[in-house]
């Protein structure tokens, strides 16, 4: 008997550059789809492994006093410090990926056909990248991108360069990527464009 099994799609981009529309679209077509900033906020809640290593590599004052994580803080910080950002993502990246195989498990069992998952560091050579079978990379002017970040986040223009700084992978080599979808226009062109994508891969 043929086992079954699901088609996985990564949503990747730059901050402001329009993933959490697109995630929001998928889901309203009804199709299983995964933010992995939310994931990250479930395997760092108190008594979790990662809450234990986070906090002995930050310290106990990015912590609010009900015991979680400020996350803002620890944005700051990784966002300027390079070899924190890593030791950062050493010990989340690996837990995250493990919640996405078990998500996937799941949505096989339901006999779902295709399941998406938004992160911003989604690319084909990261193990996440791997596992999957598509990824679509969303971009966006970075002035575009400045405008909505400050508007929706309220962050300072040097706040979100140090952000973008950050993620530039996902600016470069767009041959990394099955789909690329130029999001500088109204939301109705963009979801045409992700309707374009749905069709081809559910076909």
């Amino acid at each position: 008997m043929r086992k079954y099994n699901i088609l996985k799609i990564g949503i990747s981009g730059n901050i402001g550059s329009g993933k959490s529309l697109a995630i929001k679209f998928f889901k309203h077509k009804k199709y299983p789809a995964y933010d992995l900033d939310n994931i990250s906020y479930e395997i760092m809640s108190p008594g979790e492994k990662c809450y234990k290593k986070i906090v002995k590599l930050f310290g106990s004052n990015i912590l609010y006093k009900n015991k979680n994580l400020n996350r803002n803080k620890i944005k700051k910080i990784i966002f300027k410090d390079n070899k924190i950002r890593e030791k950062y993502n050493s010990i989340v990246h690996p837990e995250i990926f493990s919640k996405v195989k078990e998500y996937v498990k799941f949505h096989i069992n339901k006999k779902d056909k295709i399941i998406f998952f938004e992160g911003a560091l989604i690319a084909k050579k990261t193990k996440m990248g791997k596992y999957l079978d598509k990824i679509i990379l969303i971009k966006s002017k970075k002035n575009e991108i400045i405008r909505r970040v400050s508007r929706r986040d309220g962050m300072s223009t040097s706040e979100i360069f140090n952000i973008l700084e950050a993620q530039k992978n996902t600016n470069i080599h767009t041959k990394d990527f099955d789909y690329v979808v130029n999001n500088n226009e109204k939301i109705y062109d963009f979801k045409n464009k992700l309707n374009s994508i749905l069709e081809k891969i559910s076909h």
